[in-house]
């Protein structure tokens, strides 16, 4: 099953339920104390898109994603919501063919 690469702010509500990969910062201390790693560290999600929004700031674009992904200190499935930019790359992969 191989993904395909597109940059982050071309993500779009089209692209939800599929299996998501991207690489970004810790940057909640919820992210800390679920286990992905201390806080400024790089850290890699893969879950599925549950929601994209798609916005402007001073001229910059930006998407904003929801992602359902495995805490590593409780195993449990939640939710996480990261804000990327245009420098970000993430892999899509189709869960259902």
């Amino acid at each position: 099953m191989g993904g395909y690469k597109v940059n982050a702010v071309e993500l779009c509500q089209a692209d939800t339920l599929n299996w998501i990969e991207f690489e970004t910062l810790v940057c909640h201390d919820e992210w800390e104390e679920l286990g992905f790693g201390e806080f400024g560290t790089r850290v890699k999600f893969g879950g599925t898109l549950v929601a994209v929004e798609n916005g402007h700031t001073r001229g910059r674009a930006w998407s904003r994603v929801r992602v359902r992904v495995t805490a590593p200190a409780t195993r449990q499935p939640i939710e996480i919501t990261s804000v990327l930019g245009s420098h970000i790359t993430v892999t899509l992969t189709d869960l259902e063919g």
